[in-house]
Order: structure tokens, then C-alpha cells, then sequence
């Protein structure tokens, strides 16, 4: 699953896996998705997996975001 982090707190950490390839959002999304970090309230970009990136790769361009009810389309 795709993480949102901003830009000062850099690509995300997690145990599992690595979150090497950041995207934006498209700009005429009227919804701003956050900085998944704790105490971090600002603009977050997509970081992708290796796997997920293949899927963008391959022209999928809809990821799901952990712990919310939304689905993200990456510019």
C-alpha cells in the first residue's frame, strides 16, 4: 500500500517494506492528502514500493492509502 509522507520527513520507514519512488498528486485533485507522520500536518506526496512503481510503470495510476477510506490517483 502507497504512504504519504511531506517532503521534510522524507521517504517513509516501514519494517515490511521500502518506499523508494515518490509521485504527486494531480493538481486538479481538490483534495489534499497529509503527511502520514506523527504530529506532521503538512502536504504529503505517494510513495510507492518497487512493485507498486511497476504498476505505475504499467499505466495503473490508483493506489490504496492505509488506515483511510480512499484510493489515491498519482499524477
Amino acid at each position: 500500500m502507497a504512504l504519504a509522507r511531506c517532503e521534510t520527513c522524507g521517504t517513509p520507514q516501514s519494517l515490511k517494506n521500502n518506499y523508494p519512488h515518490s509521485h504527486t498528486l494531480p493538481y486538479s485533485v481538490n483534495i489534499k492528502i497529509l503527511c502520514g507522520a506523527r504530529c506532521c500536518a503538512r502536504r504529503g506526496f505517494i510513495w510507492l514500493t518497487d512493485e507498486e512503481e511497476r504498476q505505475y510503470l504499467d499505466g495503473q495510476r490508483d493506489f490504496r492509502i492505509p488506515n483511510r477510506f480512499l484510493e489515491v490517483h498519482v499524477a
